[in-house]
C-alpha cells in the first residue's frame, strides 16, 4: 500500500536544531545541563545549517559550558566569547584541552564514569564525543590492536574556535535558540517497521517478540515488546525515532510526551535521518504510473477494486 505522510507532518528541515537539542537534553541530566545546551545552540545556531559535523559541535560547546558553570556562580550566557575561544584554543594534532576539565565537572556532579554501575546520561554523550577509537577497524585484534585516531572533539573544537574567532559581543546579544525542555518521547504503534532502501523489517526484541512501543530519552531509543522485554538495537537511532513520528503524527522532532498511531516507519541507519523511509523504499514509495495523464481513471479503478474487496 502507498504511504500517506500526515497532512501537516513537520518539514524536517526546519527543525534540524531544535532536533540536534532533544538528542542531547535526556531527562536524567542534572538542572545545569539544560541551560549549558541552550547557551551553545544560541552560539551555533546562526551558523546552523544541515551536517553531520554539526551535533557534535553543538555537543562540545555545551559540555565546556556546563564544565564552566556547573557549580552555579555564574550562567552560561555568562561565559565571555573570549574566555571560549581561549580555552577552544591550543595544537591542532593534539586532543582538546578542555577533555580533562570536562571530566572533573561529570564527576563532581555524578555524572562521570562508575565502574559497575550504569552508565551516567551525560558520561555517555561525553564518551562518544571524545572517543579516538570510534573508526578503528573491528579485524584488530591483541597483535595489532588498534591504534587511536583523532576523536570527534578534536574536530568540533577546531571549528568552534573559527566561529567564534570573529564572535562579537553584539551578535551574542541578538543570537536566539529554540526553547526546550528536556522530555521523553514515547510511541506506541501495531506495527513497527525498520525501512532501508531495499527491504522493510519487523523491529523485534531480542526474544523474537515484535514492538509495541518505543521510548527516546535524549540519544537512547528503547523498545518495549508485546511480551514486555525491554532492550536497545542497533536498528533503532533516536533521531530517525522522532523524525518518523514527526511525519505521521504531525509534530516537531523535539516534541515530547506520548503518541499513538497505527505504524512507524522508521528510517534505517543507512538512509538519512531526514529521509522519508517510505518514498525512499523501493516497495513502499508511491508509484509513478506510465500513463501520463490519466490519474483519475487510475483512481477510479483503485476504488472499483477496493469495493470488490
Amino acid at each position: 500500500m502507498p504511504h500517506t505522510p500526515a497532512r501537516n507532518a513537520a518539514d524536517p528541515s526546519a527543525y534540524s536544531l531544535d532536533l540536534e537539542m532533544s538528542l542531547v537534553l535526556p531527562s536524567s541530566a542534572p538542572a545545569p545541563w539544560s541551560p549549558a545546551v541552550h547557551e551553545a545552540a544560541r552560539l551555533v545556531g546562526r551558523s546552523w545549517q544541515e551536517d553531520e559535523s554539526k551535533p557534535i559541535d553543538l555537543l562540545t560547546l555545551a559540555l565546556l559550558l556546563f564544565a564552566r558553570t556547573h557549580t552555579g556562580t555564574r550562567a552560561p550566557q555568562d561565559v565571555p566569547v573570549a574566555e571560549l575561544r581561549d580555552a577552544l584554543s591550543g595544537p591542532a594534532d593534539r586532543e582538546p584541552q578542555i577533555i580533562d576539565e570536562i571530566d572533573r565537572a561529570l564527576t563532581e556532579t555524578g555524572q562521570g564514569y562508575a565502574p559497575g554501575a550504569g552508565d551516567a546520561a551525560l558520561w555517555e554523550l561525553f564518551n562518544a564525543a571524545r572517543n579516538q577509537y570510534g573508526s578503528a577497524s573491528g579485524l584488530a585484534d591483541d597483535i595489532e590492536p588498534p591504534r587511536p585516531g583523532p576523536s570527534p572533539m578534536r574536530a568540533a573544537v577546531a571549528r568552534l574556535a573559527r566561529l567564534l574567532a570573529g564572535y562579537s559581543d553584539g551578535a551574542r546579544k541578538e543570537a536566539t535558540a529554540p526553547l526546550l525542555e528536556p522530555g521523553v518521547l514515547t510511541v506506541k504503534a501495531n506495527r513497527f517497521q525498520i525501512v532501508s532502501r531495499n527491504s522493510v523489517i519487523a523491529l523485534r526484541c531480542p526474544y523474537g517478540d515484535e514492538a509495541a512501543a518505543v521510548c527516546v530519552d535524549g540519544p537512547k531509543a528503547i523498545m518495549e515488546c508485546v511480551q514486555g522485554h525491554t532492550s536497545a538495537s542497533h536498528r533503532l537511532d533516536a533521531g530517525r525515532v522522532r523524525m518518523a513520528v514527526a511525519r505521521v503524527a504531525g509534530i516537531r522532532p523535539s516534541a515530547s510526551g506520548s503518541h499513538l498511531v497505527p505504524e512507524l516507519l522508521i528510517a534505517s541507519t543507512a538512509l538519512a535521518r531526514h529521509s522519508d523511509s517510505a518514498e525512499a523504499n523501493a516497495f513502499l514509495r508511491t508509484p509513478t504510473h506510465p500513463i501520463v495523464g490519466r490519474d483519475d481513471v487510475l483512481r477510479k479503478i483503485s476504488r472499483i477494486i477496493d469495493r470488490r474487496d
